[in-house]
């Protein structure tokens, strides 16, 4: 796989630029001229820092004092975020980012020319760390029609360049989107500085176009999750007309050699898909999806994407840089259709997202997926949503649990928004449900129970964990974890015909015992039913006899592994990173060190899935390295 190759940041000044963020905070008219100026460069007159003590929560806020800020008038934020939404103009310039006549909003944005004028290292935080000013001021900067619209302008020339130029200062802009800066709450994290980054992360490093597209979607998912917009008010076509944006135009379209094309959407139909109709049996991503991306463009350029990066990451092409086309021009064109919703968009954000998992950092993943949770939840899809958005629900939840898994962490979607709210309730309506893929999907449910259940618990996954510490009683723990493990065992005992091995036997050949299933459900599903009993028994509360009695810990172990080895399906091994590596670590034999090592090398070189991350995690904990 090819590393993008970075270097070290030159060296640049700071200009402090302090008073006009202060400005544009209080939604003050700004003056004319450029953004940067003899008024704002380092000079004496700036003065010196001082703290502010009079906020409400008793916190210091560093702040430079000038002058001329003390003389600039105040105006209140929360009217005129009031009125925003109240205006067809204002909304327009929202979304657009272009200026309102003077007459019709009473603000002004800078122009185009200065905002080139606006150095990267003046917009970016080299620490991650910014001063605020109140908090009540800090909320409402990601409502703040100068912040969404100076983010639209700096997508603008991030979307309309030929191409990145790696021999500028643009490795800061790259990382910090001013929207990102500004939005420290909810799903979205604080900037993160450099350092945090790693020349392995992936592709998406510093300077790297991968990251600055990837941030920009991110923020722009999650403002759309938190706004409160009505949406579907349009078609997208009528929408685009407003934007004064190509929406699905063909005039936007790459010209790409047919034989080419072709074999990508081979690749799709033959690989990708079923990855992730892998518990559906309607198989929506090869058969829906497919149909809906001839009428939307940006869900075809992202179905496209991915199927050229699982290509790259094989090796398996000459065209190292196709999957980065597709992906600019399916967020190019997907941007002005989010406020729409529609289930071709969100579809898009979900393979997407896929595109994401399979080239980022591993430990990075919820970073990748938590955008499209937000933008999920906000249209109140769930696991009982009907046709391609259940197949799209599942497809993310999957990746969900994983991210859950990786990190110790609880879902992005909380796995009360994933069906009615109640554990009793969804147990019967997964029961209810005459196919067998749902009962897979009940097997993915009862993972992120797990998650929810021991993620506040310890502080890691895997042979050792910590000790528990949340805000459950011993006997509150004890009785969740109870139900939850009587659920687990339930389903094992209950499975349907399609979900039971079709042969089963121990061998002298192999460390781990010969498992053979009929389908990926069942595949997938009975190694997720492993992993959770696997982690429960080892968060199983001191002094509580189960009847009957359960399989040990080793036994579940070796059944993970086993099915991996035995079961060849791509779509079943992206799924098995996470319960190999908490498997794993119950292998003491080095011919069981051997085989699971030589398996995750295979999965890597058939798949195009990385492995190799988890092969040197547990090489470390067997002390090989």
């Amino acid at each position: 796989m090819p590393v993008i190759p970075t270097r070290t940041p030159r060296r640049f000044q700071i200009l402090d630029i302090t008073s006009e963020v202060i400005r544009d905070y209080h939604h003050v008219v700004p003056d004319e001229g450029p953004l940067l100026d003899d008024a704002i460069s380092p000079s004496p007159r700036n003065g010196p820092l001082e703290y502010d003590n009079g906020r409400d929560d008793g916190r210091q806020v560093g702040r430079i004092v000038r002058e001329e800020d003390a003389t600039r008038p105040v105006v209140d934020t929360e009217t005129q975020h009031d009125q925003q939404w109240k205006s067809p103009e204002k909304l327009r310039s929202l979304l657009t980012g272009r200026k309102e006549p003077h007459s019709k909003v009473n603000q002004s944005l800078p122009s185009r020319s200065d905002i080139n004028n606006l150095s990267p290292s003046s917009i970016a935080y080299p620490q991650g760390q910014v001063a605020c000013e109140p908090s009540e001021q800090a909320g409402g900067i990601i409502n703040s029609s100068d912040g969404y619209t100076t983010n639209t302008m700096w997508l603008k020339q991030v979307l309309q360049r030929d191409q990145l130029s790696m021999d500028d200062e643009s490795d800061y802009s790259a990382v910090y989107s001013p929207l990102s800066q500004s939005m420290q709450s909810g799903y979205c994290d604080p900037p993160i500085p450099l350092s945090d980054f790693h020349v392995q992360d992936g592709i998406f490093v510093p300077g790297s176009e991968y990251l600055e597209l990837h941030s920009t979607l991110r923020n722009h998912l999650i403002l759309e999750a938190k706004s409160s917009v009505p949406t579907r008010h349009c078609t997208p076509e009528q929408l685009g007309e407003d934007l004064g944006v190509p929406v699905d135009s063909t005039s936007a379209r790459i010209k790409i050699p047919e034989e080419e094309e072709f074999l990508l959407w081979k690749n799709w139909l033959e690989e990708i898909a079923p990855w992730l109709d892998k518990f559906d049996n309607q198989c929506h991503f090869q058969n829906n999806l497919l149909a809906m991306a001839r009428s939307h463009d940006h869900l075809g350029y992202a179905m496209l994407a991915l199927s050229a990066r699982q290509l790259e990451r094989k090796g398996a092409t000459a065209h190292k840089e196709r999957s980065l086309e597709f992906y600019h021009h399916a967020i190019h064109i997907l941007l002005p259709l989010l406020p729409t919703r529609s289930t071709a968009v969100i579809a898009s954000c979900v393979v997407l997202c896929v595109l994401e998992m399979l080239s980022c950092a591993p430990k990075a993943w919820q970073r990748h997926l938590d955008g499209c949770a937000g933008l999920m939840e906000a249209v109140g899809m769930n696991g009982f949503s009907r046709g391609p958005e259940q197949a799209l629900f599942w497809c993310f939840a999957r990746m969900d649990v994983c991210g859950g898994l990786i990190s110790c962490t609880k879902t992005l979607i909380p796995v009360d928004h994933w069906a009615t709210g109640d554990l009793d309730a969804d147990v019967r309506l997964f029961r209810s449900a005459p196919t067998f893929d749902t009962f897979a999907n009940y097997m993915v449910y009862l993972c992120a129970q797990v998650l929810d259940i021991l993620a506040p618990c310890h502080h890691k996954f895997g042979r050792l964990g910590g000790p528990r510490n949340n805000s459950l009683t011993d006997r509150a723990f004890t009785e969740r974890w109870s139900k939850l493990w009587f659920y687990i065992q339930d389903w094992y005992l209950k499975r349907p015909e399609e979900m039971k091995p079709v042969m089963e036997y121990s061998s002298t050949s192999s460390s781990f015992p010969k498992i053979l299933f009929a389908n990926p459900a069942a595949i997938s599903g009975n190694q997720l039913y492993h992993t959770a009993s696997l982690l429960m028994l080892q968060a199983r509360p001191p002094g509580l006899r189960l009847e009957p009695k359960p399989r040990s810990a080793l036994w579940h172990s070796r059944l993970v592994c086993g099915i991996s080895i035995n079961n060849h399906h791509h779509g079943a091994w992206t799924n098995a990173m996470q319960p190999l590596w908490i498997a794993g670590q119950w292998m003491s034999h080095p011919s069981e060190h051997q085989e699971i090592l030589e398996l995750l090398e295979r999965i890597e070189k058939e798949s195009g899935w990385p492995t190799q991350w988890r092969a040197d995690d547990l090489k470390e904990f067997w002390g090989l390295i």
